[in-house]
């Protein structure tokens, strides 16, 4: 694995972000949808920016505090998806899936491109 140098206050990986920032908007959006669907990349490059884009997002509240918000807004669309229509039941249901395999395929980022890092 690539030597993480962090900011000191924030955590944030300094060098990781200067080098995503400075890619273009569809590279950025190629390794990110092929991230969030827990696919391999296209190459080394690519895979150690997603391994890296990975490791960026499970430092985020949003994937940290996960377990928090999920299950009462799930709770809650459920309520809501019983008191308007059994299709708007079945959305939230499914966007509830994709939330699951999407913090899944987070985690799985680096094994799944372990091929391309020679690992």
């Amino acid at each position: 694995m690539m030597a993480v140098k962090k900011d000191s206050g924030s955590g944030r990986d300094e060098q990781f972000v200067a080098e995503w920032n400075a890619l273009d908007k569809i590279e950025r959006r190629q390794i990110r949808r092929l991230v969030r669907i827990g696919r391999e990349q296209e190459d080394a490059r690519h895979a150690r920016l997603a391994v890296g884009f990975a490791a960026h997002q499970r430092t985020r509240p949003w994937y940290r505090f996960f377990w928090l918000w999920f299950p009462v807004l799930v709770v809650a669309g459920v309520i809501a998806g019983f008191g308007l229509h059994p299709i708007v039941l079945g959305m939230i249901l499914a966007l509830a899936g994709n939330a699951l395999l999407v913090r899944r395929a987070f985690r799985r980022a680096e094994w799944v491109n372990g091929r391309l890092l020679g690992e």
